[in-house]
């Protein structure tokens, strides 16, 4: 774990505002969207939720909101109050990124064309920037874009992405792109002059980011390193009183961060040839990258194939500097079986059976039917299905350990591929030893 630095430790302990902050539900809505190059979408239900995030964000207040990953804590990302008001809420490190969050590929390329110090609303209740001035400055890119030989489509967005933006947006990948003007470097964590943006499939986050006409920064929804919230009531657990308002959608259906992926920056090109990295393994697989050929085949994943001690005293994405993900118990993570004599199941039995005989409370998160007989020795068992499962209910599970006020919790681990390569992140991450 990085020692936060004087000027970052008073940030986040500097004061906050208080709430008496307000759930309200997001189940009964739905929500339509025309296509990803255009915010505009229709409801059914009962909206309420859409009019007060606009509220709140519009006043450069956090909303915490349900993403497919996690649940976010969103604010105006075009305002250095707003972001600011994020890092206090969750007592954040000041020098640790945001991603930026969009509601479609229009308010996207939208923001390449916004000066700084403006707040265009940029979404289907557009302010300043709609109509025939924004389309005119988006058209005009795409006319020189044509001219100087490119196909004209999406010409503030470098070319290497446009294929995995059609593969997997809207969904759980972040990418790595220049910064706009318009984008505050308290978001880039001050430094840098790049910015990690999403675009994310929920509808509800969809609905409320277009809604607010704004982008907007959103972390997890937890207090600094916690785990991260996959239920409304944990955000409420941890940031009770710091913010005005919740958005429970129900649970999080891929229950890890997004996927963060770098063909943009200096750390992508490797000799003077382009050779994109995966910053953070998330919701899209590794496995499912290197499908789309090309340049995508041999990608890279930072700290399995390559680390820059520049990147983690000054990281372009969060998730690579500072420990996360941690309950308060100590987290025991009994690595998945390679070349050691012993099986997976025997040390994970073994490991348990030490603590129990040291009078320890003991939480286990086993996969499959492994770990039989753990509950008869007294410990408390989360037991999930395979990888993809354990990737959905990891964070889940260490918080109920917690409110059990285990002493130990013990985590099988999986395989590093397809789903395991994320989940096998935070869980290394949430660690005190490895077994």
């Amino acid at each position: 774990m990085v020692i936060p630095t004087a000027a970052v430790a008073a940030a986040m302990t500097s004061t906050k505002k208080s709430f008496t902050t307000k759930v309200l539900s997001a189940l009964s809505m739905q929500v339509e969207f025309a296509s990803i190059d255009d915010g505009a979408f229709t409801t059914k239900g009962p909206a309420e939720c859409l009019e007060e995030s606009k509220r709140e964000l519009r006043a450069n207040n956090c909303v915490a909101m349900p993403t497919e990953t996690v649940y976010g804590l969103a604010a105006n990302a075009l305002d250095p109050r707003a972001v600011q008001s994020i890092y206090q809420a969750k007592q954040r490190p000041s020098d640790n990124p945001l991603i930026v969050h969009v509601s479609s590929i229009r308010m996207l390329r939208a923001l390449y064309h916004v000066e700084a110090g403006t707040m265009p609303f940029l979404g289907t209740d557009n302010a300043a920037l709609e109509g025939a001035d924004l389309a005119n400055r988006l058209r005009s890119a795409e006319v020189r874009d044509r001219a100087s030989g490119g196909d004209g489509v999406w010409p503030e967005i470098p070319r290497v992405y446009h294929e995995v933006i059609r593969r997997f947006w809207p969904g759980p990948l972040t990418i790595v792109l220049p910064r706009p003007r318009c984008i505050p470097m308290e978001v880039l964590g001050g430094h840098g002059s790049t910015v990690a943006f999403r675009f994310p499939s929920h509808p509800v986050a969809r609905a409320i980011i277009a809604a607010s006409g704004l982008p907007v920064a959103a972390p997890s929804a937890n207090a600094s390193g916690r785990p991260s919230p996959t239920l409304a009531q944990h955000v409420l657990n941890d940031l009770d009183g710091r913010l005005p308002l919740i958005i429970d959608s129900g649970p999080c259906d891929v229950g890890v961060e997004s996927t963060v992926l770098d063909a943009y920056s200096d750390a992508a090109v490797v000799s003077g040839a382009l050779s994109p990295c995966i910053l953070r393994p998330g919701g899209v697989t590794l496995e499912e990258l290197q499908a789309l050929g090309g340049v995508w085949a041999n990608i890279r994943v930072y700290r399995r194939d390559f680390s820059s001690a520049e990147m983690e005293m000054h990281p372009t994405t969060p998730g690579m500097k500072y420990r996360h993900y941690s309950p308060t118990a100590p987290v025991y993570v009994v690595q998945a079986s390679g070349e050691e004599s012993t099986s997976a199941q025997e040390r994970l039995q073994g490991l348990v059976a030490q603590l129990r005989a040291a009078n320890k409370k003991v939480g286990a998160v086993v996969v499959g039917s492994d770990g039989a007989g753990l509950g008869a020795s007294g410990a408390i068992v989360h037991r999930v299905g395979d990888a993809k499962a354990l990737a959905h209910g990891i964070f889940a599970c260490l918080r109920a350990l917690d409110e059990a006020r285990v002493d130990a919790i013990v985590v099988q681990g999986v395989s590093e591929t397809n789903e395991g390569m994320a989940v096998m992140n935070r869980i290394n991450k949430a660690a005190s030893h490895h077994v």
